[in-house]
């Protein structure tokens, strides 16, 4: 066996909070997202349904297949295509963890440190999560253990202290386009959330399978409630307008904290506790990436994949960060959401209607 880890359903759910929460700290596309106005805080709440209608086929996959991982049972679904389907998921992490890269280097050098080359970032951040990578799945556990719930505090602690900051009228009017916009930006963040492809490659390591539905219930419903925090915040302190001409709109926010003669500048603070959700991204990204490929050529070990990997994903990343505007242009809300969704929702739907239909895999209760 590849991997004889175990990891709890608890440090499951944070790892996957983590991914993708700290991706949201640096950006927020739901800002952008139809109808791409002050209703977005309302609006974000239509995720949570949208996130569970999309769980739908890992969970029914991973019920009908509780000891194999999604690379596993694609194989055992579609045959001889199996292992192609496979690659194809591999080739698609890549590219998201190339994004993830992409997006960490950028930060770095056009908000922290412009004189720094945005390669040495990708490398340090790339050598740093192979050594979490090598460790297996219960080191990540335990690191989304230890980080989850820095990233929640601070967080906390520094919408409380903007709170003098707020302007609630900038949520006025509320509805101003319908309910019906808000199908849209609850599509956004579904769309953005590659992790549920991640924890049905890494299901099977869940110390008890019983707990799976937990997993796929709590996760969506973390997520949406730190993004709810993060974009009223950013709204209220910023307004609707200029929150979207920001890049980084959270990191321009942390900046404005001003308490007395003593509390300011506390971008660091920022600027720490999204180094540290960055390595767990990247190290997640890249452990189901390795563990993949591990598994389609049934390999007896998965770790002599780690270097070899780590140097792919290093020039997969200054590939991709050699033309911003189109890079950005990518994970635009027409491009990116609709992207990952064909491997969220409609590759696995597929699956699941095939296995169904061929009678592959016993559903278990």
């Amino acid at each position: 066996m590849l991997e004889g880890g175990k990891i709890s359903a608890r440090q499951m759910i944070l790892l996957v909070f983590v991914s993708r929460v700290i991706y949201w700290i640096t950006s927020l596309p739901v800002l952008l997202a139809p109808p791409a106005n002050q209703d977005v805080w309302i609006d974000l709440w239509m995720a949570v349904p949208i996130y569970w209608i999309v769980a739908l086929p890992f969970y029914f996959l991973a019920k009908r297949f509780p000891q194999q991982s999604f690379y596993e049972y694609t194989q055992a679904i579609t045959g001889k295509a199996g292992p192609w389907l496979g690659i194809l998921y591999v080739l698609f992490l890549l590219h998201i963890t190339g994004l993830t890269l992409t997006n960490f280097s950028e930060f770095f050098t056009t908000a922290v440190m412009p004189e720094t080359p945005s390669l040495f970032f990708v490398i340090s951040l790339t050598l740093i999560a192979a050594y979490a990578v090598y460790h297996g799945i219960e080191v990540l556990g335990r690191l989304s253990e230890l980080i989850a719930p820095i990233i929640m505090i601070a967080i906390i602690g520094v919408v409380l202290l903007l709170v003098n900051d707020m302007n609630l009228q900038e949520l006025t009017p509320f509805l101003e386009k319908g309910i019906y916009p808000s199908i849209f930006t609850g599509l956004s963040p579904v769309g953005q959330t590659i992790e549920i492809i991640e924890v049905a490659i890494i299901l099977p390591f869940l110390n008890d399978l019983r707990k799976t539905k937990k997993v796929f219930i709590y996760a969506p419903l973390l997520l949406v409630f730190f993004l709810f925090i993060l974009t009223f915040s950013e709204l209220t302190v910023l307004g609707d307008d200029l929150a979207k001409t920001y890049t980084y709109p959270f990191y321009n926010i942390v900046r404005l904290i001003h308490v007395g003669d003593f509390l300011e500048r506390i971008e660091v603070i920022h600027v720490t506790i999204w180094i540290l959700g960055m390595f767990v991204k990247t190290a997640f990204q890249y452990y189901v990436i390795v563990l993949g490929i591990g598994q389609l050529f049934h390999l007896k070990s998965y770790k002599p994949l780690i270097l070899p990997m780590g140097i792919i994903i290093v020039a997969s990343t200054n590939m991709l960060g050699s033309n911003v505007v189109a890079f950005r242009e990518f994970l635009s809300f027409e491009i990116y959401d609709w992207y990952t969704m064909f491997f969220i929702l409609f590759i696995p739907s597929l699956l699941l209607l095939t296995a169904v239909l061929r009678k592959k895999g016993e559903y278990s209760k």
